[in-house]
């Protein structure tokens, strides 16, 4: 290896070493005071740096929070992929680890949650509204629920033909286009149902009462599934 090769393998470690600093020190700043806190300013005096220096890693502020959006949206579906490998589990079972995980990362990351979410409209750039890592995990979601249904007839999910319609370009831009609608349906409905009772949890709703959130959230998984399974003789 030549000595200008040395150099150059250098420069690249010491890069991502510091593009690492940048994003660990980002998330410290959203994860105490939220994305709205988060400015290059901030960042560079927290990291012992100067503006222009942290510019050559990112040109904008807009780009640094896009950023940290998508690595957001990786490490959550990362966790609802980890939440079912290894083992053999019966779907239903399946479905309730994904949620789970989904629920354990937004409450161990209340403020990055409420970047993805909460905060978006009025703060993050748009182009990190497009397909996101995310869409893997409710990828997953669809074939776990694909799987409750087994052989059992697809069926329309309340006769509404536009409904059904729409449920199938969904299934598609999921990337599974071979979906039945109730199936489309069933999955939309939990992420939904569990996300509205996370957002409430996360804002306090449920404090000091004796409503559990998990226990909403296995009510409204159930009752998702139960829609797919053929009912007992």
């Amino acid at each position: 290896m030549t000595n200008e090769t040395q150099s150059v393998s250098r420069r690249e470690r010491l890069r991502a070493q510091t593009l690492q600093e940048i994003e660990d020190e980002s998330f410290a700043i959203i994860d105490a005071d939220g994305v709205q806190a988060l400015s290059v300013a901030a960042l560079a005096r927290s990291m012992a740096m100067s503006a222009p220096a942290v510019y050559r890693y990112f040109p904008s502020r807009d780009a640094l929070v896009a950023h940290l959006v998508t690595l957001s949206y990786q490490h959550l579906a990362a966790a609802m992929s980890q939440a079912v490998e290894g083992g053999r589990k019966a779907p239903r079972t399946r479905v309730r680890l994904v949620v789970t995980a989904y629920r354990d990362w937004a409450l161990a990351h209340r403020r990055r949650y409420g970047m993805l979410f909460g905060e978006r409209a009025g703060d993050l750039p748009g182009e990190v509204t497009t397909r996101t890592p995310l869409d893997q995990a409710m990828a997953l979601l669809i074939d776990m629920l694909a799987a409750v249904q087994g052989t059992a007839p697809a069926r329309s999910t309340s006769g509404d033909r536009t409904l059904d319609g729409q449920l199938r370009l969904w299934a598609r831009t999921q990337e599974r286009p071979d979906i039945a609608p109730d199936v489309a349906r069933a999955a939309i409905l939990i992420w939904t149902r569990v996300h509205g009772i996370v957002s409430l949890e996360l804002t306090g709703v449920f404090d000091n009462q004796t409503i559990e959130a998990q226990r909403l959230i296995d009510l409204e998984i159930d009752n998702a599934v139960q829609c797919l399974t053929p009912a007992a003789p």
